[in-house]
């Protein structure tokens, strides 16, 4: 492992951090990077509950190459309450909002003769320092050493973080200092001393009211010409942008190839960057969630595979309380049976980031469908199976795709997952795989990977 290479990831309100090895890096907030270091952020995934009682921010952060030390700067509001997360909050979130698309149905003639049946299924305070800077708080959580800070004049803080060893760019000074203008106060992160990259845990910040904002122009820092960002937001009805464009991708403009079981959406969602210059916001999806699905998924989790769950100690102690600590930040200040999911993504270019996010409630409170059927065609559809003999000379030797008659049943169709557009699996009714309905399934499946993520290290 090489040394003196060092990041300083800054975030807003509050951020969640997660490293580990990858072939990309994903961050929330500006990836700081030495002169000497050769590593970008190229994605950003974040999670933000909102309420009037308290603002929580989750980010996660992977990595590539080989960095001895990790420090992040993230403005907050106010004083913030710091706690562990873990990886597995994202990826049962993925699950539960992903886009899918199908194909078109395809109807064919029963496959059986009259008179015959079947079944079937359906799917605390500190001293001030030195320098206009006043340290609010210290504290050690899991294997970060942490520290609050308020600043007082616009040149005090950067002063502050070069003293302690955090190397900040010279074009991040003007974001720092007006963040200082504008009255938020600073916590900072580091490794504890013995404590290697391989320890990176999530960390959860909560900070006291609404503050519905993210810090884009932190995120500029460190990023490449185009930053894609998944957003969840997690609130007391629907969100979405207030202070950027946003647009939605509608069943009818969908195209379905049967020759590579796919769709365009993929191509739509680029020609909405596109026609905005990088500044737009997809709506994926918006809709009540479902919030036992959610907590016992994670609570599950925890508790059958402590381990591997990424909450709790090293051996896995005290798992299930940290996951039920999680997700209290994440719904318990959102009122009982009113809460919404808006997932948003966007593939932001360096001049969007010259603004913080603002979001707000959606005028119309409409839900947008995770779950697309495409309404056109293109290419060779799938052809039906033979007709049975039913020895009254009825039924054919052969059938076609795309008719559809009475008492018919759905045809081999396909699905994709329309924000990675990867082929599916033949799906007789039509539709993509729906969401999984048993919180042991979803487990399962944030464990591994929770496990593939882990494996890179």
């Amino acid at each position: 492992m090489k040394l003196g290479k060092k990041i300083v990831a800054f975030a807003l309100g509050g951020a969640a951090l997660s490293l580990a090895y990858a072939e990309e890096a994903q961050a929330c907030g500006g990836c700081l990077v030495s002169q000497s270091e050769n590593t970008q952020v190229t994605s950003h995934r974040m999670i933000l509950s909102i309420s009037p009682e308290a603002t929580t921010l989750w980010d996660q952060i992977t990595y590539s190459g080989e960095p001895s030390e990790f420090a992040w700067v993230l403005p907050v509001v106010g004083v913030a309450d710091i706690e562990l997360s873990s990886d597995a909050l994202f990826e049962t979130l993925d699950q539960m909002t992903s886009v899918q698309v199908s194909s078109p149905q395809i109807s064919c003639p029963p496959p059986f003769c009259a008179g015959a049946f079947g079944t079937g299924s359906s799917g605390a305070g500190g001293d001030a320092s030195a320098g206009g800077v006043t340290v609010v708080a210290q504290e050690t959580v899991g294997p970060y050493e942490t520290v609050q800070l308020s600043a007082s004049e616009p040149n005090a803080l950067r002063n502050w973080l070069d003293a302690h060893g955090y190397n900040i760019p010279d074009d991040i000074d003007p974001v720092i200092d007006a963040y200082v203008e504008e009255g938020f106060d600073f916590l900072a992160l580091k490794l504890v001393p013995g404590e290697g990259v391989d320890k990176m845990r999530p960390v959860r910040v909560t900070t006291p009211g609404a503050s519905p904002e993210l810090p884009l122009r932190m995120v500029a820092a460190g990023t490449g010409r185009i930053t894609p960002i998944t957003l969840w937001i997690l609130g007391e009805g629907r969100y979405e942008p207030t202070n950027f464009p946003s647009f939605e991708i509608s069943a009818q403009d969908l195209v379905w190839n049967w020759d590579t079981q796919s769709s365009n959406y993929k191509e739509l969602r680029s020609q909405g960057f596109e026609s905005t210059d990088g500044s737009a916001w997809l709506v994926e999806a918006a809709e009540p969630i479902a919030t036992y699905w959610l907590r016992e998924s994670l609570i599950s989790l925890a508790r059958y595979q402590p381990v591997d769950s990424g909450y709790g100690d090293e051996d896995g102690q005290g798992a299930v309380e940290a996951a039920e600590a999680d997700v209290a930040a994440l719904l318990s200040t959102i009122p009982e049976g009113s809460t919404w999911v808006s997932r948003l993504y966007g593939e932001l270019s360096r001049s969007a980031l010259a603004s913080d996010l603002e979001v707000g409630a959606s005028m119309t409170q409409d839900v947008v469908a995770r779950f697309l059927q495409a309404t056109r065609s293109v290419g060779t559809a799938p052809v039906c199976p033979p007709a049975p003999d039913c020895g009254n000379g009825i039924g054919s030797s052969s059938g076609s795709g795309g008719g559809s008659g009475p008492g018919g049943v759905s045809g081999p169709n396909g699905s994709d997952a329309g924000s990675g557009d990867k082929p599916g699996s033949c799906a007789t009714d039509g539709r993509a795989d729906g969401p999984l309905t048993l919180a042991a399934a979803a487990a399962l499946a944030a464990l591994a990977l929770v496990r593939r993520r882990r494996n890179h290290g």
